[in-house]
């Protein structure tokens, strides 16, 4: 339980320093897209702490920007695809079998596409840009969520507090709120904390070759791209800081996705081992009083 606690600490130290990141880029919107050609192509130092890019711009200031971009995003992504995951899971788990098998084929038949080939069909279809992106990646989400939430849901059914909430009549619907969806709490909380790390990569890929974020949006994948550009000539961090605040959110979260099991298992053991201390009798302690 020590190493998943040490962890936890360090995907949470992590994601506190991405947030105020993110919360400085919301101060900094107008320093990242601002085009100072004087100050084209400095390297990092006192004025310009990550230095600067092809047009002037600051890339501390855009890095900071497309942090709050990343974060809104792949959380918002990640709400919206695993409440509508969930709630293909449940209608799965405890509707009837015939629906649980066509949604299930369903489910595969999308899961079968790559992520990054499934987001880009999808982005293509309805036109380059961050919204559109948004959708395609919501499209590759939900069948995850479901797919992984529907085999916790069908096992649910069968335990004794479920089939104990039918015996007695209680409506399908009460049973998936108060019953079903706490059953999955480990797992649909692991899957949000994973996900959010997919759907930034597969952002990041999209605004990185052409389709997602346009310029001068400043987003990690399309900065990555101009880095590149020129990396030859060797303004190295363009792309480097970008790359550096997406590998780090990657790992944070997949860290903190990978402690939550370990964390919430601590908590049980320990409110069970309250609940197995013996409680003082309240009538041998009067008698002793009186005594």
């Amino acid at each position: 339980m020590t190493a998943s606690r040490a962890q936890a600490g360090v995907a949470a130290g992590l994601l506190a320093a991405l947030v105020v990141l993110a919360v400085v880029g919301l101060f900094l919107q107008d320093a990242a897209v601002k085009v100072d050609v004087a100050s084209a192509l400095q390297a990092p130092g006192a004025a310009h702490w990550f230095g600067t890019d092809a047009q002037g711009r600051d890339v501390f200031a855009r890095v900071a920007v497309g942090t709050s971009i990343a974060l809104a995003s792949g959380i918002a992504t990640v709400a919206v695809g695993g409440g509508l995951g969930l709630l293909i899971a449940l209608v799965c788990g405890l509707g009837p079998r015939w629906l649980d098998a066509v949604l299930v084929r369903l489910l595969d038949a999308v899961m079968a596409f790559p992520a990054l080939l499934l987001a880009l069909a999808v982005t293509m279809a309805f036109g380059t840009g961050l919204l559109t992106a948004l959708l395609g990646v919501v499209v590759t989400v939900v069948p995850v969520f479901a797919r992984t939430l529907r085999a916790e849901a069908r096992r649910a059914t069968s335990e004794p507090f479920v089939q104990a909430a039918r015996t007695i009549g209680l409506s399908t619907p009460h049973i998936a709120v108060r019953h079903v969806v706490p059953y999955l709490g480990t797992t649909l909380s692991v899957q949000l904390a994973a996900n959010v790390g997919n759907v930034v990569l597969v952002l990041s890929g999209l605004s990185f070759i052409g389709v997602g974020a346009q310029p001068p949006t400043p987003e990690w994948g399309a900065m990555i791209t101009e880095g590149l550009q020129n990396a030859l000539t060797g303004q190295w961090w363009i792309g480097v800081f970008p790359g550096l605040a997406l590998l780090l959110t990657v790992v944070a979260v997949n860290l903190l996705a990978d402690s939550i099991p370990a964390v919430r298992a601590a908590r049980r053991a320990r409110r069970t081992r309250r609940s197995r201390r013996p409680r003082p009798n309240p009538v041998a302690a009067a008698a002793v009083k009186e005594a």
